[in-house]
C-alpha cells in the first residue's frame, strides 16, 4: 500500500488546521511548518503537535509572500519526509487546503498512479504568467523584506520594478537550467523529491540565484523535476480545485457554498483556498460527502 507524507505550510487559524489534519488519511503522516511571525497561541501549537499524525512541526521561517523563505520552509519539510523514509508520495499543501474525495478513493488513485509524478508546469517563457514571467528572475524582487499587505510596501515593490525597467537592469539566468514555471502545490513521489534536495545540495547555487525573485517556489520544483529523468513520468496537472477569477479582494478565490458542484465535478482530489468564516459551510459539506461517498 502506498504510504502517504503531508507537508503543510500554514500561519493562522489553527481550528482549521485540526480539521484538515482530522480530513487527511489517518495511516498518513504530516509534516507542519507554522510561520515563525504567526500569532498562533502555545495552547494551539500544543495541540497540533500532539496529533497522532504530526511528526514535525517547524517554526523554523518567517515566511514572506513570494519570497525565498516559502521555499526553505518547503525544502525543511520536504527533507525531514525523505530523510524518515516514512512515506512514498508527498503532497505539499497549505493551510487553507482541504481533501474532496473520501480516503479510500483517495488511496486507490494513487495505487493506480504509484509511478506518475503530478506536477502543474509549463516552459518559460509562458503567456499564463505577465511579461512571459522571466522577469520574475531577472529583476530584483526584495520580497523577503516586505510585506505586499501593506499599501506602502507594495507600493515600493512597485516602483522599485519600474525603476529596475527603466535603468535596464537584467540579472543573468545561470546557473539555472532550462526553465519552468508551475503551481506551487504538487503530489511528488518521495524519490523525485529527493532528486530534487540533491540537486540543490549538489549545486547550491540555484538556490542562491533564487534569492530576491518572485514566487521562487513556482521556478524551482518545476525546473528541477522536468529536466530529470522524472520528467517521462510527470502528468501536468497538480489534483487541486483552485479558482484563479478574483474574488471579494481575494486572488484565488476564497471559495464558499457556491463553489461546491464546481469542486465535485472538477476530477481533483484537494480543494483551495478554504477559510473561516466565508468557507465554513462548505467546508461542512465537502466533510458530509465524504464521509457519505465514503459509505457507498
Amino acid at each position: 500500500m502506498v504510504k502517504h507524507a503531508f507537508l503543510i505550510t500554514a500561519y493562522k487559524d489553527p481550528a482549521a488546521l485540526l480539521e484538515l489534519l482530522r480530513c487527511l488519511d489517518q495511516n498518513g503522516v504530516v509534516y507542519l511548518h507554522i510561520d515563525k511571525r504567526s500569532a498562533l497561541s502555545n495552547e494551539a501549537l500544543e495541540a497540533l503537535r500532539q496529533y497522532p499524525s504530526v511528526r514535525l512541526l517547524s517554526r523554523k521561517f518567517k515566511v514572506r509572500w513570494g519570497g525565498l523563505s516559502h521555499v526553505k520552509a518547503i525544502l525543511e519539510l520536504c527533507r525531514a519526509a525523505v530523510t524518515d523514509g516514512k512515506a512514498d508520495r508527498l503532497h505539499l499543501l497549505s493551510g487553507s487546503d482541504r481533501p474532496i474525495v473520501p480516503t479510500e478513493a483517495f488511496r486507490s488513485f494513487f495505487e493506480a498512479h504509484q509511478s506518475s509524478e503530478f506536477l502543474l508546469h509549463f516552459p518559460l517563457p509562458t503567456p499564463y504568467w505577465k511579461g512571459g514571467g522571466l522577469d520574475r528572475l531577472t529583476l530584483y524582487h526584495p520580497l523577503d523584506l516586505l510585506d505586499l499587505r501593506s499599501p506602502r510596501q507594495r507600493a515600493a515593490r512597485d516602483l522599485l520594478l519600474r525603476l529596475q525597467a527603466k535603468l535596464g537592469v537584467h540579472r543573468r539566468l545561470d546557473p539555472l537550467p532550462p526553465l519552468f514555471g508551475a503551481s506551487t502545490w504538487w503530489s511528488l513521489t518521495r524519490d523525485c523529491v529527493a532528486h530534487v534536495l540533491e540537486q540543490l545540495d549538489h549545486h547550491p547555487g540555484i538556490l542562491r540565484r533564487l534569492r530576491m525573485t518572485h514566487v521562487p517556489e513556482e521556478v524551482l520544483f518545476p525546473t528541477l523535476v522536468m529536466n530529470s529523468r522524472f520528467a517521462q513520468q510527470v502528468i501536468n496537472d497538480h489534483l487541486r480545485y483552485i479558482d484563479w477569477n478574483p474574488r471579494d479582494g481575494h486572488n484565488p478565490a476564497v471559495l464558499d457554498l457556491r463553489d461546491l458542484d464546481a469542486i465535485r465535478s472538477s476530477g481533483k482530489l484537494f480543494a483551495r483556498k478554504l477559510e473561516h468564516p466565508t468557507s465554513t459551510s462548505l467546508m461542512k459539506a465537502l466533510d458530509d460527502l465524504r464521509r457519505k461517498d465514503g459509505k457507498t
